[in-house]
């Protein structure tokens, strides 16, 4: 995955979180497309997740 600004990530998760919970309604919880949105939505979310716990190394007294 290409590095992302912390704002176009926050953009990609919510979209990656809204087609899950679209493949989820049509295709049901377990769909092989629902799991897929899903790993990708926890990719994001781990992405941006290592960004704050970068940011609070650099700048502890900011958070």
């Amino acid at each position: 995955m290409e590095t992302l600004c912390p704002e176009k990530i926050m953009v990609e998760i919510e979209h990656k979180r809204r087609e899950m919970i679209s493949a989820a309604k049509e295709t049901g919880f377990l769909s092989v497309q629902t799991i897929s949105a899903s790993q990708e939505l926890d990719k994001l979310l781990n992405i941006i997740q290592e960004e704050l716990h970068v940011f609070q190394k650099k700048f502890p007294g900011e958070h």
